[in-house]
């Protein structure tokens, strides 16, 4: 950080990124200049000949290259190894190394093109063995390093990297003649204008790339238009924020670091009554636990096990090869031999099942767990459009809704369109917002089931059972559990009675009026540190200042930094701790304070007027059950039966 700026572009790599590629690079030259050293010591050169001759000077040349090549390395990785991740100063003649750096390369090149006209000109023929091998080994090696070496500058590439240095070049000049002359309206205007250049230039490049890493999903509108979304949410996430990937990586090492001294420095303080923590939760006197030991509690507990199989079902053969892969064959009777032309072979309604209703068969084979009538099952998936089916249990006396989750390429983009987006509620609701691609999805489930008569048909499948009395129940996993709880909403006016069953929604989904409007009807399930419930474009923008916060107190180098995380889990130096007469500890707070003012302002560390974008947070559904596996100590026995 900030971004290495070399050839009037900038490049998706720091300066500080060079330290592993320049003693790669550093450790390979090193040998082949041993190997070319005892070559022409050891070996006997009979320069009458000219094969043996041609081979000689070019063994003396190649002897060079590698010798400025290895000079040029040591000094990138001791330029490369200055300062920390922001002080950049440090490591200012990093370019003229680089500069160098290519100059060798380009003569490296030159010599290998005319080594490999040697070789196959000259090799058979040439009259001396040992050092022809030793020759065409190095050969082959060097246009290795330079194909990883091609590799390399292409994955660090920046499309978007001299529209980016033009910006930077208008704003510095824009800042020199505004503390000269009072022309603020017109400089501003100019700058916006290079800004939006710029950012048009990033949203293409992200475009761009999920359009490659999509392309096998064609190309239509639909499709198009997610791109678009996407691009736009990408390129408005890294606005200006002028970091490389090993930034990332660095401060995530630095920001477990912090965690976990503050979670201790939290349960040392007498105070807090902060017990400990459990993935990630704050134990404390007021937790409330699930006592399974009431009846109630149990049944209900029971009830959330019980659907979380229609869950499971949604996913169809693959999950279940999955989870019984020493089981498929059970699977074998249930399948239909061309079961596209001959149905399904019950009164179930199965859509955009493959030939054989694979999936089908495994949502039978899932459901083996009661009375249960499978109505309706749809596999069609288009982006916003995700499978589901609706079934009958007669053993909770329920109308099931189970929403599939992620399994495909098109369920990702509907993840990914993951802004906020109001509700279609009568009357409307500005201030409840959820997830815009599980709101797409919940619509188009919403319109099928009116459109298919989906629910009534349930509840008049079997009067004599009295069906027409079963309450309605949607359960979803992932995406289908963020789809679940938006298409609860939606249907609640018209079944007061309705219950939902989330399984990991993600973290990123309703607004808080809505979450607490669902806190009725709505049970979350999250199970351990799953990341799926913690996720969502304001956690990611907290963790993103967050990031920057750890990096901007951060006093390593970034190769000690992500080095010793590696090796030896965090050999770095930790800071300080001081703790008061009232048991606080005033570094932990000071840090707690500072990353509070870094996610209310999201401020880029090198330029504190440019602000990131901040979106409104939204949060998981309803209720939450967090299950966690913990094993107490035995100093953690005096309190374990209080709040377990």
């Amino acid at each position: 950080m900030p971004g290495l700026v070399v050839f009037r572009r900038r490049w998706s790599v720091g300066s500080d990124d060079l330290v592993v590629p320049g003693a790669f690079l550093l450790t390979i030259h090193f040998v082949c200049f041993v190997l070319v050293s005892v070559s022409l010591i050891v070996f006997e050169y009979n320069t009458r000949i000219l094969s043996i001759k041609l081979l000689f000077y070019h063994l003396i040349g190649y002897w060079l290259i590698l010798f400025f090549s290895i000079c040029v390395e040591i000094g990138i990785c001791v330029i490369s190894m200055r300062g920390s991740i922001l002080d950049a100063e440090a490591r200012t003649s990093i370019n003229i190394w680089i500069y160098l750096k290519s100059l060798v390369i380009l003569f490296d090149i030159g010599w290998l093109v005319a080594g490999s006209v040697w070789l196959s000109h000259y090799y058979i023929d040439a009259p001396i063995d040992e050092a022809k091998k030793v020759y065409i080994a190095i050969i082959i090696c060097n246009w290795a390093l330079v194909l990883i070496t091609l590799i390399t500058i292409w994955c660090t590439f920046d499309a978007a990297g001299r529209s980016w240095v033009k910006m930077k070049k208008y704003q510095r000049s824009m800042r020199e003649t505004e503390s000269r002359f009072n022309y603020k309206r017109s400089n501003s205007m100019n700058r916006n204008w290079r800004q939006r250049k710029v950012m048009r230039a990033y949203q293409d490049s992200w475009d761009h790339r999920c359009r490659l890493l999509f392309c096998c999903m064609g190309s239509s509108e639909r499709n198009r238009n997610s791109f678009t979304d996407i691009a736009r949410l990408l390129s408005d996430f890294f606005r200006e924020l002028d970091v490389v990937p090993s930034d990332v990586v660095a401060g995530l090492v630095l920001l477990r670091k912090f965690q976990r001294l503050e979670r201790e420095a939290i349960v040392r303080q007498r105070k807090n009554g902060t017990y400990e923590f459990l993935s990630g939760v704050p134990i404390t006197e007021r937790t409330q636990f699930l006592a399974l030991n009431d009846a109630k509690n149990y049944d209900f507990f029971q009830t959330v096990i019980h659907y979380m199989y229609f869950a499971q079902g949604a996913y169809g053969w693959p999950m279940y090869v999955i989870i019984n892969r020493s089981k498929m064959w059970h699977l074998v009777p249930e399948l239909k031999c061309f079961g596209c032309c001959c149905g399904s072979g019950d009164d179930t309604e199965v859509i955009q099942d493959n030939c054989c209703y694979c999936n089908y068969a495994a949502l039978k084979k899932t459901l083996q767990l009661g009375d249960i009538d499978i109505v309706y099952a749809t596999y069609h998936v288009d982006v916003g459009e995700t499978p589901f089916f609706v079934a009958i249990d007669y053993t909770q006396k329920a109308i099931v809704i189970s929403i599939r989750g992620t399994l495909s390429m098109k369920d990702i983009l509907t993840d990914l369109n993951a802004e906020g987006e109001v509700l279609p509620l009568q009357p409307p609701r500005d201030d409840w917002l959820g997830h815009k691609g599980m709101v797409q999805a919940a619509i188009y489930i919403r319109n099928k089931l009116q459109e298919e008569n989906l629910i009534e048909r349930a509840l008049q499948r079997n009067v004599e059972r009295q069906t027409q009395t079963f309450d309605l129940v949607l359960v979803g996993h992932s995406l289908g559990a963020g789809t679940a709880a938006i298409l609860a909403i939606l249907l609640k006016p018209e079944h007061p009675t309705l219950q939902c069953f989330s399984y990991s929604p993600p973290g990123g989904l309703l607004s808080m009026p809505a979450v607490e409007y669902s806190k009725s009807f709505i049970t979350s399930v999250v199970l351990g540190k799953d990341v799926v419930p913690r996720i969502g474009l304001n956690q990611m923008e907290a963790l993103r200042a967050d990031l920057i916060n750890a990096i901007q107190r951060s006093v390593d180098p970034k190769w000690k930094t992500i080095s010793c995380s590696v090796i030896c889990c965090g050999c770095g130096p930790e800071p300080t701790s001081v703790v008061n007469m009232s048991g606080q500890d005033t570094h932990i707070n000071q840090y707690q304070e500072e990353r509070g003012t870094a996610r209310s302002t999201s401020a880029h560390p090198t330029d504190s007027s440019i602000a990131l974008t901040l979106h409104q947070p939204l949060y998981p559904p309803g209720r939450i059950i967090h299950i966690v596996r913990h094993h107490p100590k035995p100093d953690e026995q005096k309190y374990d039966s209080g709040w377990r």
